[in-house]
């Protein structure tokens, strides 16, 4: 885990799926990006990048901001 003032990167968990999707489903998020992402895909993404973590210990880490514990996205680092 790694903190800022304002964010912590962590490891994802199960509830952050729900929400990457939705970011993943959202034309203005996803602007820059092939194509939009279904639910399965979102989700098979973020098991992907979690268990690189895992493996590698470093990864696109699930962003949280610190004052709220609320997941925001992702960063790599």
């Amino acid at each position: 885990m790694i903190e800022t003032e304002r964010l912590i990167l962590r490891q994802w968990r199960d509830e952050d799926y729900p929400i990457f999707a939705q970011l993943n489903a959202d034309p203005t998020v996803m602007r820059y990006f092939p194509e939009l992402m279904s639910r399965e895909e979102s989700d098979a993404q973020a098991g992907r990048i979690s268990r690189h973590i895992a493996n590698k210990g470093w990864g696109f880490w699930a962003v949280e901001l610190k004052s709220s514990g609320e997941f925001i996205g992702s960063r790599i680092q």
